[in-house]
């Protein structure tokens, strides 16, 4: 019994963050401008899963509308990790009053299609 408690709150921090990034998609989807980013490191990251194989991230940095430097990093599919290398460009879309909060151009233009197939 005292385990469950453990691996329910674990399941609702999962479900809690989840929904969080959705938000933030959405609204990069809805009000997201376009900036260009700098890819200056390419990294696997996390423990190896089932099949061996570790998540593969991009780290980039990109200038704001608000005239600062940010730094983030997102997991991509095998074939966008090939189509970049360290010092390329790479299109990105920031919220406007939160610049901060971005994503790679590509991602959210699924999430664009996904918010256009619900209406």
């Amino acid at each position: 019994m005292t385990l469950i408690v453990p691996v329910l709150l674990l399941v609702a921090a999962f479900v809690g963050f989840g929904v969080w990034r959705g938000r933030q998609f959405g609204e990069l989807a809805r009000r997201g401008i376009p900036v260009t980013g700098r890819i200056v490191r390419k990294f696997r990251a996390g423990n190896a899963d089932i099949s061996g194989s570790r998540s593969r991230r991009l780290s980039f940095t990109y200038t704001g509308p608000d005239g600062r430097e940010y730094r983030r990093a997102a997991s991509v599919s095998i074939g966008k990790w090939a189509e970049y290398e360290e010092g390329s460009e790479i299109a990105l879309i920031c919220l406007p009053d939160n610049p901060g909060v971005s994503a790679p151009a590509w991602l959210v233009d699924l999430a664009r299609e996904a918010l256009a197939k619900r209406k």
